[in-house]
């Protein structure tokens, strides 16, 4: 009986986490990270240079629909950062989301190709209906 008790609970963790990281709910939360507020002043302005986001730590499905400047996110691995050395990233640590919360924590990289920089983000946001809204943010220079 204990086994069937912990088969069932490990069934419903495994359903519960699968629903908590559908697509609809990573975009939204990815969008508010990128149009956090607090954030705005180290991000490029009406730049024309995408927003990338380096897929180490945590990694996001590619043709995931999240902009910046009406310009799509564009996602490299580590190497290709390495290679291609754009002057700006983020780097996602922790990306965890459930049926009515979510955590975030982030790096955004900065001025690479001169005086490299970094900011850190810790987020919580709260799911209202099908809405996410951010409940506590902490942006930290590195």
């Amino acid at each position: 009986m204990r086994k069937l008790s912990l088969i069932l609970f490990m069934v419903i963790l495994c359903i519960n986490y699968t629903y908590a990281q559908s697509p609809d709910d990573q975009i939204k939360v990815l969008q508010k990270c990128i149009d956090l507020k607090e954030l705005q002043d180290y991000l490029p302005g009406k730049s024309t240079q995408p927003l990338y986001v380096m897929q180490h730590g945590v990694s996001f499905d590619k043709d995931i629909k999240v902009s910046k400047n009406g310009k799509p996110l564009v996602f490299l691995s580590k190497q290709e950062i390495k290679s291609q050395q754009p002057q700006a990233y983020l780097l996602f640590w922790t990306f965890e989301i459930n049926e009515k919360t979510a955590r975030v924590s982030f790096v955004y990289n900065y001025d690479q190709n001169q005086s490299p920089k970094a900011v850190r983000a810790d987020l919580e946001l709260n799911k209202e209906g099908a809405e996410w809204t951010v409940k506590t943010v902490a942006i930290n220079k590195v």
